[in-house]
């Protein structure tokens, strides 16, 4: 049976000799286990955490207000949809305000319930504060979580869970947005599916299905990965609770408050390019697309996303795992959606770790994302004041740039070697009947 690569040490050997070397020869086996290896990798989480925390000072200090939170390069859609959404009236007004968000529902729901926990009687900043410190606690529980999902997803990769909970990813984007609660249940219902409890998976998975609409493409990865004899009817039956579960939200939300279901779906129609994305690239240049050309990509990005996984499926030499196929498939997905924002790069990187890319394709895509964030802050500061902000010309570069990184991992997935250990058929063997002849000195 093939066996996996089992790197030395958790972190690459340049980084291994800051924290003290590779482990001995001589030490016991323990030392490697993951109940001894694990608590530390999760404890690993608290530093890019803390330093996403931090990046947020200035606006911490004078408040998510004006086209500061973008110079400071602190702006969060979290606090800025508290000020905006009316989230202070919690659930109850979530349910019967009539507003239409624009967030899925489970996203906005979570946000309009974390709202009512702010005390009343706070004043404008201190209950921004406070709101955005429930949502820092939360992230980073959810961070911790995840982390500890790629560790006993993949135990005798330890090194990937490592990656992950050092990412800079989360200095760039864990804290602008609910997505990372998206991707939780996602790696969730990857771990309850490889322990095969299907109903888990499935429930986890349709509560990410009503989060955010890249994690069906997430469920087709499900379907077209399952090639093993047994895979094929866990998969359906994850399928099937995940849609049941999305549908039983969706209909209960239908009867009790319509425009929170209906109204993500008409924002999404109507929006035209967004920030990120390649097809704004015209307007940013003087030549705006019609309106419906966003949408049209999107749904044709779907259809070659199906159509990759299938061939991704088809040609590795060994069957390749539910993640491998998703970290291929969503970046199609978000590449061609009518926005790419910042926090994409949470809905990407997990699964993109999870397969198997190294270090410096991680470090190079995240350090691509740090870059176009900056950008993209200075640019939206510059349309109050052009003097001093980005030109839409040089933001057009960054994004074709970005772009180009995207595809770097799009390939990275693909040709990264499929370890997923799988039997393979071997002859039987067969002794030979004759009786070897004796060795002569």
């Amino acid at each position: 049976m093939p066996r996996e690569s089992v790197p030395g040490d958790l972190l690459p050997q340049d980084a291994t000799a800051v924290i003290g070397g590779r482990l001995g020869r001589r030490a016991a086996g323990r030392q490697r286990s993951p109940r001894r290896l694990v608590p530390v990798i999760l404890a690993m989480v608290g530093v890019p955490m803390a330093a996403a925390v931090l990046r947020q000072g200035h606006c911490v200090a004078r408040g998510w207000s004006g086209d500061e939170q973008f110079w400071r390069g602190c702006f969060s859609d979290l606090p800025a949809q508290y000020q905006l959404a009316g989230l202070d009236s919690g659930l109850t007004g979530w349910l019967t305000s009539g507003r239409e968000p624009t967030q899925m529902p489970l996203v906005s729901g979570l946000m309009a319930l974390l709202g009512g926990f702010v005390p009343s009687e706070a004043g404008w900043l201190e209950a921004t504060r406070w709101y955005f410190a429930m949502w820092a606690v939360l992230l980073a529980v959810c961070a911790v979580v995840g982390v500890w999902c790629v560790a006993r997803i993949r135990p005798e990769r330890l090194d990937l869970a490592t990656q992950l909970a050092l990412s800079p990813v989360y200095v760039v984007a864990a804290l602008l947005s609910a997505d990372l609660v998206v991707v939780v249940l996602v790696l969730g219902a990857v771990l309850a599916h490889s322990r095969r409890r299907s109903t888990t998976a499935g429930v986890l998975l349709g509560l990410g299905l009503t989060g955010h609409a890249w994690v069906g493409i997430v469920l087709v990865a499900l379907l077209v990965s399952a090639r093993r004899p047994g895979d094929g009817a866990a998969a359906l039956r994850t399928a099937a609770i995940a849609l049941g579960t999305a549908a039983a939200i969706g209909i209960l939300l239908l009867l009790v408050a319509p425009e929170v279901v209906t109204g993500p779906l008409m924002s999404w129609w109507a929006e035209s390019a967004g920030y990120g994305s390649v097809l704004r690239i015209p307007a940013l240049v003087g030549h705006p697309l019609p309106a419906w050309v966003s949408p049209a990509t999107a749904l044709l990005g779907w259809l070659v996303a199906i159509v990759g996984s299938i061939l991704m499926a088809r040609r590795a030499w060994r069957p390749a795992s539910w993640a491998q196929v998703a970290a291929f498939a969503v970046p199609v997905v978000a590449m061609t959606g009518t926005a790419v924002p910042v926090q994409a790069a949470l809905w990407v990187l997990p699964l993109a770790i999870l397969a198997g890319v190294t270090w410096r394709t991680h470090l190079g895509f995240v350090a691509v994302e740090a870059v176009h964030a900056g950008a993209l802050w200075v640019y939206i500061g510059g349309t109050s004041d052009p003097d001093v902000g980005l030109p839409g010309e040089w933001y057009a570069v960054v994004v074709l740039g970005r772009a180009i990184a995207w595809c770097f991992l799009l390939w990275s997935v693909w040709y990264t070697p499929v370890d997923n250990p799988s039997a393979r058929p071997q002859a039987p063997f067969a002794p030979e009947s004759r009786p070897q002849e004796p060795v002569r000195a």
